[in-house]
């Protein structure tokens, strides 16, 4: 993988490259967003045939931490989320697709009640991390932000 900008990317006038940049910005957004769930898969199969006990880990949200060198709030919002794939297979398939994000998840995963996976699902693709995190009063919080109920 290059870390340099193609010869076509830096000739360009700024504004078309940013659009060029904002496009691959985009497109590696999808790709990171399918492979957190497809991590976030792995977790909660550790998690459901109780392997995390064979690797001297205190739980699977350390162990994706030491494996994954990821901070312990990422690990634990993985494990968040796979502790509710269940409940939310619309929205764990939003990131297994690339449209929704590890964050974006997690604060559904974090605090949505049960049943409502098609409605965040939906809410997800169209509000912010912040404006989902207001989902403990979701109907108020979506009216206030426009975005129906």
């Amino acid at each position: 993988m290059s870390l340099t900008a193609s010869p076509s990317v830096v000739e360009s006038r700024p504004p078309d490259r940013l659009g060029v940049l904002f496009e691959e910005l985009a497109e590696l957004a999808g790709q990171r967003n399918a492979i957190d769930g497809r991590i976030v898969e792995i977790a909660a199969e550790i998690e459901r045939d109780e392997l995390c006990g064979a690797t001297g880990a205190r739980s699977v949200a350390a162990l994706l931490g030491w494996k994954l060198a990821l901070s312990s709030a990422n690990a634990h919002t993985i494990t968040t989320i796979a502790g509710r794939l269940e409940e939310f297979p619309r929205c764990a398939a939003g990131m297994a697709e690339g449209r929704l994000s590890l964050d974006q998840v997690g604060v559904i995963a974090a605090g949505a009640g049960q049943g409502s996976d098609e409605h965040y699902a939906g809410l997800a693709e169209v509000a912010t991390v912040r404006q989902r995190a207001c989902q403990d009063n979701c109907v108020s919080c979506c009216s206030r932000l426009s975005l129906g109920s």
